[in-house]
């Protein structure tokens, strides 16, 4: 039997394509690290360690069986693991979820721009819409090959917080104990009471909200070690990622205290330089998720560069663009994302469930293979 290679730079665009739809808005912006992590102290850090386990074994997963069954559409793993009837409330209830993110993240990215550059609200909106549908419209393999770029790019920038914040700690070794005792007295808002359930439930968020996708990243790769690989790496490099913005956020406390983007608050203190190259980047970083949870709602309904699949993508981009600034950002997240947590959790345990007693069928047909020599 052949060995399977595995192409590193493919490597690198797959994972890098994950974190990049996993780093989006709220990521950008420090906020969510900071309710789901920070707000814990340094145990966030280990609830990090929490999301890296879950999310390991369930992106392994997912990338793994889009390289094996190669869905002519990425939803149907959803009725792979969960059957006909449960499949199907699954199906619609993540194209719902993917694309009212979509809609908040296009909400917020024109608000983001305007808060930055002074540029009005529409504008920024609009051309947000308009990046993200022309690169939709190119087709999911160059979305991946973009934002598989952009990925790694986000992550070096984002470890330059936690490096100069491990810098400041040398210099001041007391910082950590003081945000520790601090932390639940600043008031910041808190995913959860309890710091190993907040790194669980962000874990599940995740999943929930990629799991098409990372199934079309799996079935780009050549093949399964190398969908694995790319997988692990991906989350790896996402979890670096959330541990650098706890250790920058706990370190400069003092510094993001009411502040709406805590990465912008902190990088404007490192260097104005960086504080600019942040406000971009948190630009890109909506960009790059829009993009991918644009593409991931049509996908549902049409194949890649098809007609109908165009007509589609521009219906829901100009759908989103319009209700982007009615809908009550923060009402929708509420509303949205405690769902998507606790559905995904169900969903975890019947791909725990399928891959066990796939694991069990073939090892029976080994067994009968080598009983019958």
């Amino acid at each position: 039997m052949e060995k399977e290679s595995i192409r590193i730079k493919k490597v690198v665009l797959l994972a890098g394509a994950l974190s990049a739809y996993w780093i989006g808005s709220g990521f950008a912006t420090g906020q969510e690290v900071l309710q789901f992590f920070t707000t814990s102290g340094t145990n966030g850090i280990i609830a990090a360690l929490i999301f890296l386990v879950l999310m390991s074994f369930l992106s392994y997963g997912l990338y793994g069986i889009g390289q094996k069954k190669k869905f002519e559409n990425p939803y149907d793993v959803f009725e792979y693991y969960c059957g006909k009837f449960l499949g199907s409330i699954y199906v619609w209830y993540s194209v719902i979820l993917v694309y009212a993110i979509f809609v908040v993240m296009l909400a917020g990215g024109g608000a983001t721009i305007e808060q930055y550059y002074g540029v009005p609200t529409y504008i920024g909106t609009g051309a947000i819409a308009i990046l993200a549908l022309g690169t939709t419209l190119l087709g999911v393999e160059k979305l991946i090959d973009i934002i598989g770029v952009i990925g790694p790019i986000k992550i070096v920038f984002v470890a330059i917080v936690g490096i100069a914040g491990i810098v400041t700690l040398f210099g001041q070794p007391t910082l950590l104990t003081e945000a520790n005792t601090l932390m639940p007295t600043l008031g910041f808002k808190a995913a959860s009471s309890n710091w190993a359930w907040s790194g669980a439930l962000y874990a599940f968020l995740a999943l929930m909200v990629s799991i098409p996708f990372q199934v079309d990243c799996g079935a780009s790769a050549a093949n399964l070690k190398e969908a694995r690989t790319a997988g692990l790496v991906g989350t790896f490099a996402f979890t670096i990622a959330i541990i650098s913005l706890v250790i920058g956020e706990l370190v400069y406390y003092e510094l993001i205290v009411g502040q709406q983007v805590p990465t912008l608050a902190i990088a404007n203190h490192i260097s104005p330089m960086l504080g600019l190259i942040f406000s971009v980047l948190i630009v890109l970083s909506i960009y790059s998720a829009v993009a991918s949870f644009l593409l991931m709602t049509v996908r549902k309904f049409a194949a890649d560069k098809t007609k109908k699949f165009k007509i589609i993508a521009i219906v829901l981009t100009a759908i989103g663009m319009f209700f982007g600034g009615i809908i009550p950002f923060d009402k929708l997240v509420n509303i949205l994302y405690p769902i998507a947590g606790y559905s995904a959790i169900v969903f975890a345990c019947f791909m725990l469930y399928k891959e066990l007693t796939e694991k069990t069928v073939v090892e029976k047909e080994k067994a009968t293979v080598e009983t019958s020599k």
